[in-house]
């Protein structure tokens, strides 16, 4: 199989293991992370070692869903930078990202999303991308916009946290697009 090209060598996505969790705490603690989500940080590196087991798993015995989640690894040291994961059911994939606010502006999101969705689109039967994102957050929409999605659709009073109201937009990537983007990109 041919190399992947990837926008920045440092970056790369390692398969989300429980053992993970102790040096994962940190970066999922700071609570400026979680401005536009529902979650809070983890309470204990012991109940993220728990959430971790489940996640490992794969998903669900029934096997309608499967989990993929992946550490984001940076720098020459490798050093735990945030997560990506992506959930299939059928021909869809939900993606989903976060990156530590340490490495916030460095192009980590923007390369960890696209690995995520060079992982979820070589698999033969997945043919869309899906992400849902608070209508506030600007940084997540311009990284989506990006990579090629396009706002399909707008969820009025999708969540209530953190005492307001969320609405979300329900970004879309074929399969096609993407590579047809990919390809643009490369030449």
């Amino acid at each position: 199989m041919a190399q992947k090209r990837h926008l920045n060598n440092n970056i790369s996505l390692v398969q989300l293991r429980p053992e993970d969790a102790e040096e994962m705490f940190p970066g999922l603690s700071d609570a400026k992370a979680y401005q536009f989500i529902p979650d809070i940080p983890p309470d204990t590196p012991e109940t993220l070692r728990e959430r971790y087991q489940m996640l490992a798993s794969g998903g669900p015995p029934d096997a309608h869903e499967i989990w993929l989640n992946w550490v984001i690894r940076y720098g020459s040291n490798k050093v735990a930078a945030g997560y990506t994961q992506a959930t299939i059911t059928g021909k869809d994939a939900l993606i989903g990202y976060h990156v530590f606010p340490a490495f916030w502006r460095k192009g980590i999101g923007s390369e960890a999303v696209t690995q995520t969705l060079e992982n979820i689109f070589d698999r033969k039967d997945v043919t869309t991308a899906r992400a849902f994102v608070d209508t506030r957050n600007t940084g997540s929409i311009s990284l989506l916009e990006k990579l090629g999605f396009f706002r399909a659709n707008t969820l009025e009073n999708a969540d209530f946290f953190k005492g307001q109201q969320s609405n979300e937009y329900e970004y879309i990537l074929k399969k096609e697009i993407y590579l047809r983007h990919r390809h643009q990109k490369t030449l």
